[in-house]
């Protein structure tokens, strides 16, 4: 049983491993599911490496514009996706480095790409306000959805693959269903503690920067530009809980910057990259932050966690990637 965490910051939550730095903005990164490597998407570059040494294994390069999102295949450590501004999904070979298949269809940037946890589908959304849904064997498109009214920033999807979520720039999450694809759902924070409906002339919403899905799918969390992330218990449309930057700060109102839920400990914990605030974990339940590592890197624009948050990486705007283990007392 781990040990309950108190709630003071700067504690001994986790511990700096290591730190590299890269001499550009990095916009994604990734932890294989086996958990040996990482990834991490540079201007028009993948670069993957070694989680233990460190080392550089090997560099993925085609792209023509620079890649905003990446993800590894979840049953293939050695398949890595990637999307990008020059209207490309690209599938890559690690082992081989190369691209084994190229998948066209947005009409603008691609911001962000998702599988399916059995692999074969890739759910992608673009700037061009669609989301793409792909079967990634044959390369075909099994349908594109015309999601929002302003460019797709995030998707993500409940944990048994029934409901896409997607989070975008209009100040709307929608719930797509998989299957059938139709609209399940429309949330929005001035709909947020009533019943959620479509309509939004008469109101202005902040954009959605990132959307995440809870481990028991019945809550989503999304980031929105005025500087807040919400809880949402989405059968009820309803936010639950919203948390705060340090001191009351605004978490981000420029960045898109990436959160996902650590399950690892006794207490469930949120954790977010910021703007100018680093890393910010949150105690799921009482709001309070946790755990804050800030060493002026620039802002934490994307992170990922292994086995529920035993480790946590990170990476900022200026090129400084940072691995974390939790410690050991905490964990359960």
């Amino acid at each position: 049983m781990g040990l309950p965490i108190n709630s003071s910051t700067n504690n001994d939550l986790y511990k700096l491993r290591y730190t590299i730095k890269e001499n550009e903005s990095i916009t994604s990164i990734r932890i294989s599911p086996d958990g040996k490597t990482f990834a991490i998407s540079l201007g028009t570059k993948i670069k993957i490496f070694n989680i233990e040494t460190q080392e550089l294994i090997t560099e993925l390069i085609g792209n023509t514009k620079g890649i905003n999102d990446i993800q590894f295949s979840p049953l293939n450590s050695n398949i890595i996706a990637s999307c990008s501004n020059d209207l490309t999904i690209r599938l890559w070979s690690i082992r081989d480095s190369k691209c084994i298949k190229i998948l066209k269809k947005h009409t603008y940037h691609i911001t962000t790409i998702k599988f399916v946890s059995k692999g074969n589908l890739l759910i992608s959304g673009s700037a061009d306000e669609t989301i793409t849904i792909w079967d990634i064997t044959s390369g075909r498109i099994i349908t594109t959805l015309a999601a929002h009214s302003d460019p797709v920033s995030s998707i993500t999807l409940t944990p048994d693959n029934s409901i896409i979520i997607s989070g975008a720039y209009d100040g709307l999450m929608r719930l797509f269903d998989l299957e059938t694809s139709q609209c399940l759902k429309t949330l929005t924070t001035s709909t947020s503690h009533g019943t959620a409906t479509a309509s939004t002339s008469d109101v202005i919403n902040f954009p959605i920067s990132n959307v995440e899905s809870s481990p028991n799918g019945q809550y989503i969390l999304s980031s929105s530009l005025d500087g807040l992330i919400r809880l949402w218990k989405y059968l009820d449309n309803k936010v639950i809980k919203t948390y705060q930057g340090v001191e009351g700060r605004s978490i981000s109102k420029k960045f898109n910057c990436e959160t996902k839920f650590i399950i690892k400990t006794e207490s469930p914990l949120i954790v977010s990259g910021s703007e100018n605030d680093g890393i910010i974990i949150w105690d799921i339940n009482t709001k309070k932050i946790v755990y804050n590592y800030n060493n002026d890197d620039g802002p934490v624009l994307t992170l990922d966690i292994y086995n529920d948050g035993e480790l946590l990486i990170s990476a900022t705007k200026n090129g400084i990637i940072n691995l974390y283990d939790l410690n050991n007392k905490y964990k359960i």
